[in-house]
């Protein structure tokens, strides 16, 4: 009997808390277990909701997060002197403003070291500059599944690649990026961006400035004006998750991607810029291993005109998978020879916590007709994420 009572009296503080709505899954579940009675539970209820008010304001809510990279690196030189330094290589701190739960707006402030303002030899100074600003708008009752970014936006590659097969974005960026591998664009620039996703299917298209966040507005190659860049990205995600974020201790994934881009007058010159990639990743638990290889064309001599490829591996045999083993290798052969290069990173890292990983590693640079610029890097690295 008394079991049956106690029953009745669970089902009845349930279906009461449901009627009186309570929106706290905690002050929900104290009057369900009668450890409050129901008009404090109201109470509670509201007044945690005026004190979530007076944080978000008019937002539904507001997010915060960032992302450090935070070390040490000793460089030896060829053409140069030996040096050994405390970085700050990156410093992201992002907040995202929902007007609802799809809809939000977004700022990202970037902290970085650039050398000082009026001298160079006057060492490197910190500084903020804006990597994102941007609204993003859910659009899928118009165009399944789909949504997209205007302002300081997301470039369909960049961010994909770093997120599926390249997680060493601390120690190096990424082959497409990297001033010793093919150095192309960067990851955000003025403009408008679609995002597409669907299982096993995503893309990410749209017309850009073109000279990227950190360049806008740079005619430095000639007196035609700034035109705009078309970029786009579809990806055939073979064994599904293409709306999901990945985690590549737990995750499973095989994906093939295309990417394309043409940058009209680029720079301010008379040639358009043009590339067009491919690349590979598969990924599990154990390992990851991926490769793409890319062409690009320009004017006469650039650095940018030419073609290459890269690869790079994860093993992850032990803790768990949180310790992993990896390397890269970046192979860019410039139109006129006269800038070639090769790349080597490997290294390991330590998953030390879902905030922290750890990283010990090195990378060679190897120029083919310019031995000045060869060097050695020795890094130790902290990747915090909050």
């Amino acid at each position: 009997m008394k079991k049956k009572l106690l029953a009745l009296t669970t089902l009845s503080a349930v279906a009461v808390a449901n009627a009186v709505e309570i929106e706290n899954p905690v002050v929900k579940k104290l009057y369900e277990k009668g450890i409050i009675t129901e008009q404090e539970a109201v109470k509670l209820d509201e007044n945690l909701h005026k004190e979530k008010s007076k944080i978000t304001g008019k937002f539904e809510k507001i997010k915060f997060g960032g992302l450090d990279y935070i070390g040490y690196t000793y460089k030896n030189a060829k053409g140069g002197t030996d040096e050994g330094n405390f970085e700050i290589r990156r410093g992201y701190f992002i907040t995202k403003f929902y007007f609802n739960k799809k809809d939000y707006a977004r700022f990202t402030f970037d902290v970085t070291t650039h050398n000082h303002k009026d001298k160079a030899k006057e060492g490197k100074e910190m500084n903020v500059k804006i990597k994102h600003l941007y609204l993003y708008k859910d659009i899928s009752s118009i165009i399944p599944a789909t949504g997209f970014e205007i302002g300081m936006v997301h470039t369909p590659w960049l961010d994909y690649e770093e997120h599926a097969g390249w997680w060493e974005r601390s120690i190096s960026k990424t082959f497409y990026e990297s001033s010793d591998g093919a150095h192309l664009l960067p990851s955000a620039d003025a403009g408008l961006e679609f995002k597409t996703k669907t299982e096993y299917l995503s893309a990410e298209y749209g017309i850009f400035n073109g000279e990227g966040y950190d360049h806008l507005g740079r005619n430095d190659k000639g007196n035609s004006g700034n035109k705009p860049s078309i970029e786009g990205r579809i990806t055939w995600h073979i064994l599904g998750g293409g709306t999901k974020h990945l985690h590549p201790e737990k995750d499973i994934y095989a994906n093939l991607s295309l990417h394309a881009v043409n940058s009209f007058k680029h720079r301010g010159s008379n040639k358009n810029l043009r590339i067009y990639q491919i690349h590979a990743v598969y990924n599990q638990p154990l390992f990851l291993i991926a490769g793409q290889y890319i062409k690009s064309n320009w004017y006469s001599g650039a650095e940018e005109k030419g073609n290459g490829y890269s690869v790079n591996f994860e093993i992850r045999p032990i803790l768990n998978h949180k310790i992993s083993f990896f390397g890269r290798y970046d192979s860019w052969n410039s139109d006129d020879n006269t800038k070639d290069r090769k790349q080597y990173i490997y290294g390991v890292a330590w998953k030390m916590n879902k905030h922290i990983k750890w990283l010990i590693n090195g990378i060679i640079a190897d120029y083919k007709n310019n031995n000045k610029k060869d060097y050695t890097k020795y890094m130790i690295t902290a990747e915090v994420s909050f």
